[in-house]
């Protein structure tokens, strides 16, 4: 076994030039050997892979996938596609995803579409001139699903969290949004509210028309129907939220008793707007957000909310497209992971 003295590390500048040739000479075996065992391949034993292992570290040998994936048209790269990277839901996904990527030896090409969704196509064409393995998207609208399928080779794998779009074949992993937000606008029912009005999200997306269907699901069965005047469809964003909160104190001549909202992001705009109204929360108004990203809990904003599990889906998302990549004719399947909904301080009962 090669390697009686341990070799130097390498300064950054001459690791950055480190290849395979430079790891198979400083351990002392055949190029084809430490292809072998940089590539996870069998026919190594296991010292000599460990041998190999720790002087590839020493020298700071990285693979080169997007070279290794045209030689061998096996890629070992996703693609992740986010809707808002400004959102901190959608970091804490990728995270998950990230993770679950490095454990099986994968690595993560990350875009960003914005906020409407109008760089979804420029992205998704990228990711699969970067040769890909498969893609997973949070970002998808209703309506993009025939661009996406224009756009991604036959055969990759497609997997779509939080929202779907129509008719897109390939698997999806989130929530019961409709479910999460019954359990919202019940909380607010048993709390003797009845003046309740929505600040949804984008009508282009399944999730915030999912969340709307359940609000209106138990305010109906409770006979409280929103009027008009009381329902604005916002984007994503604090900026939306707080400019939908002022539209409904400008349209009213009373503000309502509570808020259902479609993300905690537009909780928190809203928030701001109440209180630019000299209204307290929840004392004058209470509200509800979704998603409870990681403000939600803070002693200023103490919001009470839906628990998504965003590491969870990202991991699980991660699972389902190497599956696919492993059997190409497994059918597609939803997974549906547990929500849960948490009472904070931004709620009370209503006042007589």
């Amino acid at each position: 076994m090669p390697g009686e003295e341990r070799p130097r590390a390498r300064t950054p500048k001459e690791a950055a030039r480190a290849t395979l040739a430079d790891v198979a000479r400083r351990a002392g075996v055949s190029i084809a050997t430490a292809s072998y065992v940089v590539n996870g391949r069998d026919g190594v034993g296991d010292q000599t892979r460990a041998h190999v292992l720790r002087i590839a570290e020493e020298v700071g040998f990285r693979r080169n996938l997007l070279a290794s994936s045209l030689r061998t048209g096996q890629s070992r790269v996703l693609g992740l596609v986010l809707a808002d990277i400004t959102n901190p839901f959608y970091p804490e996904v990728a995270g998950g995803v990230i993770a679950a990527a490095a454990d099986a030896g994968y690595e993560v090409f990350l875009s960003h579409s914005g906020v409407d969704g109008r760089l979804v196509g420029d992205e998704v064409r990228a990711l699969c001139d970067h040769q890909c393995a498969a893609l997973i998207f949070t970002s998808l609208l209703v309506a993009d699903g025939p661009l996406i399928s224009e756009i991604v080779p036959g055969g990759m794998p497609i997997v779509q969290t939080i929202r779907r779009a129509s008719d897109l074949v390939g698997d999806f992993v989130g929530i019961d949004d409709r479910q999460g937000a019954r359990e919202a606008a019940q909380h607010l029912i048993d709390l003797g509210h009845r003046d309740v009005a929505l600040l949804t999200g984008p009508s282009g997306s399944s999730a915030s028309t999912e969340r709307s269907r359940g609000f209106r699901d138990i305010l109906g069965a409770a006979g409280v129907e929103p009027g008009p005047d009381r329902v604005v469809e916002c984007q994503l964003t604090v900026e939306s939220g707080y400019d939908g909160a002022s539209r409904l104190l400008a349209e009213h001549p009373s503000p309502p008793g509570a808020l259902l909202c479609g993300n905690d992001l537009i909780a928190l705009g809203a928030i701001d707007a109440l209180a630019d109204a000299r209204l307290a929360v929840p004392a004058d108004v209470s509200v509800v957000g979704y998603d409870d990203i990681w403000f939600s809990s803070s002693r200023r904003v103490e919001l009470t909310t839906v628990r998504q599990p965003r590491d969870a889906i990202g991991r699980a998302a991660v699972s389902l497209a190497l599956d696919r990549l492993a059997d190409a004719d497994i059918a597609s399947r939803d997974v549906i992971l547990p929500h849960e909904f948490v009472v904070r301080r931004s709620t009370r009962t209503a006042a007589a």
